[in-house]
C-alpha cells in the first residue's frame, strides 16, 4: 500500500484534532452540551415552525431565540421553587437540637459507652451522647448553604464564562439542526459522504426522541414524588421530589438512591418528634417512591426506552448493566444513547450482514 499526500492530510487532520480535544477540553464539552440543547429544543422548534404571520413561517433565528426564552424561563422559575426549598431545608437541619436527640437515644448506648471507655476513646467524665450531638451538629454546620455559597464565590468567574459560552452556542445549534451534522462531515472523506450522512440524521431524530422522553420522564417522576410528599405530610416535599425525579436519570438504581437520601433527610429533620412519627414519615416517603417507580417502570419507562429507541427492554437492560459496569452511575446515564448510535452506526455499514439484519431488524 502506497503512502500519498491525502492520506498525509487526514494524519495531520486527526493529530490536531486530538491535540485539539486534548487541550481544549472544555471546548468540547460545551460543545456537545449546546449540540444536546438543540436537540432537546428541536420539538419546540418545529411547533414554532408551523406558526404563521402574514402567510409566513416565523424566521428560524425568531423561533431560536423564542426557545432560547422559553427554556431560560423554565428554568428560572424550577430555581424560584427549588431554591427557598433547599434555604428552608437547611435551616430546618440547623434548628434540630442534635444534642437532645443524643441524650434521648442513651439508653441504648450505655453498653457502647462502657466499650469505648475500656478501651480509651472516651474520657471518664464524657458522655457519648453527648459527644455524638456535637458531631451531628458539627457535621450538619459544615454543609450549611452559606459555606457551599462561599466556595461557590471562587469560582464565580469560570461558572458565568461556561454557562455563557453554551447558552451562546446553543442558539446556533438550535437555529441551525443541521450545525453539528455539517461539522462531523468536515471530517469525513467523500466516498462515506452519503452513509455518514443518513447515520446522523438517524441519530438526531433518534435522540431527540429520546431525550424530550426523558426530559418528560423526569419531570413526572418530581411532580409524583412532590405530590406524594405532601400527602404524606412532610414539609421539603418540593426538594425531595427534585431529588428524586433527578435521581431517577440513572436507571434501575436511580429511585433507590432517591429513596435513601429522602429518608435521611425525613428522619434528620424530624427525628426530634420521636421515633414513631419519623417511622411513619419515612415509610410514608418510600411508600411514595415505591408507587412512582411502578409508574415509572410500567407507563413511562416503556413509551421512552422501547418506542423512542426501537430495542427491547430485555436488549436496554443489559446495555445499562454493561453501562454501568464500565462507567459506574453516569455509564448507565448515558448507555442508551451511545447505543443507539453504535446500533444506527453499524446498521448503515453492516446492513448486510444477517446478523445485524436480524438484531436491528426495528430500528
Amino acid at each position: 500500500m502506497t503512502w500519498n499526500s491525502d492520506k498525509t492530510y487526514r494524519l495531520i487532520g486527526v493529530i490536531l484534532f486530538s491535540a485539539f480535544i486534548w487541550y481544549f477540553t472544555s471546548i468540547l464539552v460545551y460543545l456537545i452540551l449546546a449540540s444536546l440543547i438543540g436537540v432537546i429544543s428541536q420539538p419546540l422548534m418545529r411547533l414554532l415552525g408551523k406558526i404563521k404571520i402574514k402567510k409566513k413561517s416565523l424566521p428560524n433565528s425568531i423561533s431560536a431565540a423564542i426557545s432560547m426564552i422559553v427554556m431560560l424561563l423554565i428554568i428560572t422559575g424550577f430555581l424560584a421553587i427549588l431554591i427557598p426549598a433547599i434555604n428552608s431545608q437547611t435551616t430546618a437541619l440547623m434548628k434540630v437540637d442534635y444534642v437532645s436527640i443524643g441524650d434521648n437515644i442513651g439508653e441504648n448506648l450505655q453498653l457502647l459507652e462502657t466499650k469505648l471507655r475500656q478501651i480509651g476513646t472516651l474520657d471518664e467524665t464524657e458522655e457519648i451522647e453527648h459527644r455524638i450531638g456535637e458531631k451531628l451538629k458539627d457535621l450538619v454546620s459544615s454543609i450549611q448553604l452559606n459555606n457551599v455559597f462561599s466556595g461557590l464565590v471562587s469560582t464565580t468567574g469560570s461558572v458565568f464564562m461556561g454557562i455563557f459560552s453554551i447558552l451562546f452556542l446553543s442558539f446556533f445549534f438550535i437555529q441551525d439542526n443541521k450545525l453539528f451534522t455539517r461539522i462531523v462531515m468536515l471530517f469525513i472523506p467523500e466516498n462515506k459522504y452519503k452513509q455518514t450522512n443518513n447515520i446522523l440524521e438517524k441519530i438526531n431524530l433518534m435522540l431527540t426522541r429520546y431525550f424530550a422522553g426523558v426530559l418528560i420522564e423526569v419531570s413526572s417522576m418530581m411532580v409524583l414524588i412532590t405530590i406524594g410528599g405532601w400527602i404524606v405530610g412532610l414539609e421539603n416535599a418540593i426538594l425531595i421530589g427534585f431529588i428524586g425525579g433527578l435521581m431517577n436519570l440513572i436507571p434501575y438504581i436511580g429511585p433507590l438512591i432517591g429513596a435513601t437520601i429522602a429518608s435521611i433527610l425525613v428522619t434528620m429533620t424530624s427525628i426530634y418528634l420521636g421515633v414513631e412519627h419519623t417511622a411513619g414519615l419515612v415509610g410514608g416517603i418510600l411508600l411514595v417512591f415505591a408507587i412512582a417507580n411502578m409508574i415509572d417502570n410500567f407507563l413511562l419507562q416503556p413509551i421512552i426506552y422501547s418506542n423512542s429507541v426501537k430495542a427491547h427492554p430485555i436488549e436496554i437492560f443489559i446495555v445499562i448493566i454493561m453501562g454501568g459496569t464500565l462507567g459506574g452511575p453516569l455509564g448507565m446515564i448515558i448507555a442508551i444513547p451511545f447505543y443507539t448510535i453504535i446500533r444506527i452506526t453499524l446498521k448503515e455499514f453492516l446492513g448486510d450482514r444477517i446478523f445485524i439484519q436480524r438484531l436491528m431488524k426495528d430500528l
